[in-house]
């Protein structure tokens, strides 16, 4: 039986068992919110609409002409398909086994149209994708998803079928261990331990693409992985910023590991593994959302790739004070760029307040409404679709090398509850 709840969203028989599976974020960060969140807000400067010089050719460049290219759908339609990935991470006994979700640039739009499983229980119909469509001819840049605690790769969809309908190939895996499903099974690994497998995750992920997907050797050949972008949320933005190059302080984890999480830490190769860091050369830039334990990362943010910091104010789970401003401090590449949202928590950069009825939202997630999807809070049917135009226009900008697209970041902010801000300013 499958009962109706809203247009967007399908919940199946059963679907209580779903009960505490929402743990999307990562573990709580400790500590109050900074109203002081800096100075520099790139979105207050120059007047919208504006012509400039890009920095490529010298041409002059429109940027309402260029944002309104990007707030709609590409040129490509979107498929969707799913494979898995298994691979040997340091410390476990069995190999781990993936599920990936990929969107990529279509040839067409022939097909049945994709739905969304998390868990078993609730499905979730695409706006635009198609079921496993001829993919487009040509090279296409590389984006990897990391979602958070308690997530699944679907969650990515949003920003994945924006990406995909603009030329790029989107891989989002599930972090075993650490998914919605493991939550309502009771199999989630302890946060330590899937700290250290997740980034390990995405490095399988790439290489097991670089070597061509056996269920779907129609993508041999259709990603460039001289151009990578990674994101994600939450425990995911913890995994982007540590594959993006920050190093997990390992004495700081023995003082904060449970009995069975000091043992893992304990195994030699698991040291060494996080002494080395995680770091992926393939990646070209990163975006972290509402990043979760920034306290790990020592001194090496201040050389990671350029980074697009995102984060909400009034985040009760993983703070600004925390986890985004301590990152932000850290951060020093001059191309860094802070999207922050006056209005905007922790669940300000998904979609589950859109995609699940909100009174089943807050059955299953005691206190989300205080988190990003109850009153109080800028949209989420607002916000993320701008926070994806940001997001292609900094990956368009800083992986492919086409600096037009900067100027989306310049003049007024894309939405009103956005502020932007650049160090030095």
């Amino acid at each position: 039986m499958t009962l109706y709840f809203e247009p967007r969203l399908f919940i199946r028989e059963g679907a209580l068992a779903l009960g505490l599976v929402f743990v999307l974020s990562a573990c709580s960060d400790d500590g109050g919110v900074d109203d002081d969140v800096g100075e520099g807000e790139t979105g207050e400067t120059g007047e919208s609409g504006e012509t400039g010089e890009s920095g490529e050719t010298g041409e002059t460049v429109d940027r309402d002409e260029l944002i309104a290219e990007l707030a709609a759908p590409g040129p490509y339609a979107v498929g969707h398909l799913e494979v898995e990935v298994s691979h040997q991470a340091v410390g476990v006994d069995e190999a781990r086994v993936l599920p990936v979700h990929v969107w990529y640039p279509a040839a067409d739009a022939e097909g049945s149209a994709t739905s969304y499983d998390l868990a078993g229980v609730v499905t979730v119909p695409s706006p635009l994708a198609v079921e496993a469509p001829t993919v487009a001819e040509g090279s296409f840049p590389v984006v990897i998803y990391s979602h958070g605690s308690g997530g699944e790769g679907m969650l990515a969809y949003p920003y994945a079928e924006r990406f995909a309908s603009h030329g790029w190939v989107v891989l989002s895996p599930s972090h075993v261990g650490n998914t919605t499903s493991d939550a309502v099974a009771g199999t989630s690994d302890d946060l330590l331990i899937a700290g250290v497998n997740r980034p390990q995750d995405i490095s399988a992920v790439l290489d097991a693409a670089e070597l061509g997907f056996p269920e779907a050797p129609a993508l041999d050949g259709a990603m460039d992985f001289e151009q990578v972008f990674m994101f994600g949320h939450s425990f995911g933005g913890y995994t982007t910023l540590a594959i993006g190059g920050g190093l997990p302080n390992y004495d700081l984890l023995l003082t904060l590991c449970t009995a069975s999480e000091c043992d893992f830490l304990a195994q030699d190769d698991v040291e060494a593994a996080i002494e080395a860091g995680f770091a992926d050369p393939r990646i070209d830039a990163i975006s972290p959302q509402a990043p979760a334990r920034t306290d790990l990362f020592g001194d090496e943010l201040a050389t990671l790739a350029p980074t697009l910091l995102q984060s909400g104010e009034l985040d009760i789970t993983t703070p600004e004070a925390s986890s985004a401003t301590p990152a932000w401090a850290g951060l020093a590449n001059p191309s860094d760029l802070w999207i922050d949202l006056p209005y905007g928590a922790h669940y300000s950069f998904i979609t589950i307040c859109d995609d699940i009825d909100p009174e089943l939202l807050e059955l299953f997630v005691p206190g989300v409404n205080m988190d990003g999807c109850g009153e109080g809070f800028t949209p989420t049917s607002e916000l993320v679709p701008v926070l994806a135009t940001y997001t292609l226009a900094f990956a368009r900008a800083h992986v492919l090398g086409e600096s037009r697209w900067l100027a989306v970041f310049e003049g007024e902010a894309l939405h009103e509850d956005i502020e932007l801000h650049a160090h030095g300013e």
